[in-house]
């Protein structure tokens, strides 16, 4: 895929939650799903599932297992980090929302209703992120991405859109 110019436009929204109440726990699993559309109005499915596979005691890091499919392209990836979102992390980014420039929305999407976050993210080079958080595993109910024509190179963009899902 390649583009030209125009705007490139993500959709990421919330198909699939899978938890427990006291997340993060290993077995949580998101799975979200959207449209790429390029500049030329080609659009592709994507799919990106996040599951928690394992923690590690003696280094306090989560291992997550990450599968990516974009249209035909497929790339499978497990993480360690430190840092998984959790009730507690949720109670505080709804209570500093608004302090922090976003605002607090109902986000409804096909496996229920959600009282979140949204926060709007412009970078330098012209990328418009909005992210919804909310109670779930992972945090983001739902993302947007808009990209400038600046941002030609497709592969570029569609690693911003898959960014911090």
């Amino acid at each position: 895929m390649t583009a030209r110019s125009g705007v490139f436009l993500f959709t990421f929204v919330t198909l699939t939650s899978l938890f427990a109440k006291a997340y993060p726990s290993i077995g949580d699993k998101v799975t979200w799903s959207g449209d790429f559309k390029n500049a030329e109005g080609k659009s592709s499915e994507i799919h990106i599932t996040k599951e928690v596979i394992a923690f590690e005691k003696s280094t306090k890091t989560w291992k997550v297992k990450i599968n990516t499919k974009i249209g035909d392209e497929t790339l499978a990836e497990t993480i360690e980090t430190a840092d998984l979102f959790s009730p507690d992390k949720y109670k505080e980014t709804l209570a500093s929302c608004e302090k922090n420039g976003g605002v607090i929305e109902t986000l409804e999407t096909n496996p229920g209703k959600y009282k979140t976050c949204k926060i709007s993210i412009t970078n330098a080079d012209g990328v418009i992120i909005e992210k919804w958080w909310g109670d779930i595993p992972f945090g983001i109910v739902s993302k947007a991405t808009k990209v400038p024509p600046t941002v030609a190179n497709s592969e570029a963009a569609l690693r911003v859109a898959a960014q911090g899902l």
